[in-house]
This record gives structure tokens, sequence and C-alpha cells, in this order.
């Protein structure tokens, strides 16, 4: 995985109190749930703030291990389009890709492409979530040189099943 801060050495300084204005945002389960979109809002700044969100298609060992992951791509996918939509009901504008089944390898990706000054992961709670349970925001904040936030989304019911 690439080494942020080597990559943006020579990258112009922002002024310390600036908000950061390229968000990556890696969600799967949460990717419509209100809790991210109140995040969202939050930053969001006309015609300053770009939204990128990373979907990683998650799948099961079994199925991995039998190299099936059209089903897992089409849930991403549908995931995706069904967060595209509904912030765009709330005047969000964002840009959304299918991401590799491991989290940290979907943000490297995505970040290989979409350069971030901050990354946002929403996850389920803590009881719930397997990406808490393997550390992936201290991991991602190690890793990749960049402001990491965490919400705590709730999982909509109608892709819960």
């Amino acid at each position: 995985m690439p080494d942020r801060t080597s990559r943006n050495a020579h990258a112009p300084l922002k002024a310390a109190t600036s908000e950061p204005t390229r968000v990556l945002i890696v969600a799967n389960q949460t990717a419509t749930s209100p809790e991210l979109i109140t995040a969202l809002r939050q930053r969001t700044r006309p015609g300053v703030v770009h939204f990128h969100l990373v979907v990683p298609a998650l799948n099961s060992r079994l199925r991995h291990w039998l190299s099936d992951s059209d089903r897992a791509v089409q849930i991403a996918h549908d995931r995706g389009q069904d967060a595209r939509s509904k912030m765009a009901d709330y005047g969000i504008s964002v840009s959304v890709e299918i991401g590799d089944s491991v989290p940290m390898l979907a943000i490297a990706d995505a970040l290989s492409r979409f350069d971030a000054d901050e990354i946002l992961i929403s996850t389920l709670p803590t009881q719930r979530s397997h990406w808490l349970e393997r550390d992936l925001i201290n991991q991602s904040r190690r890793h990749f040189g960049l402001p990491v936030a965490h919400v705590i989304g709730a999982e909509p019911t109608s892709l819960a099943a």
C-alpha cells in the first residue's frame, strides 16, 4: 500500500484552519445511514468539497475461496447507487466506486485515484462491526497519514436482510 506522506511531500500546504476539500468515504451497510448523511452535510461547502464513496465488495470466506465475487460486487454496486441517490436527495454530490473486499486495500486503491484530505469511515455499532473488531480506524490513521473520522451508523432495514 502506498505511503501517503511521501506522495504529497511536494503538494502545496493548506491553511491550518481550512476544512478538508476532498473526503474519501468508506462505507458498506451504513452507506445510506442518517448518521453518515449528517456527517457529510456538516462538511458540505458548495463547490468546495468533493466526496468520493468507496463501497468494499465484502464476500463470505467460502465465496471468496471459490472465487465467486459476482454477488458481493452486485451488492456493493447497489449500495453505492442507493447511497448516491439518497445523498443527492440532501443536495450532496458524491462519486462512487466498488472497492476490494479487504477494506484497507479498498482504501489504498481509492487513494491512488482520489487525492483525499480526509478519510471518513462509517461503520455499524461496535457490537456488530467487523471493521471495528479489526481496528480499521486506527490502522487507517497509522498507514495513510491522513485525518480519519469515524461515524457510527445504523444498518438500514431495507438492506439488512
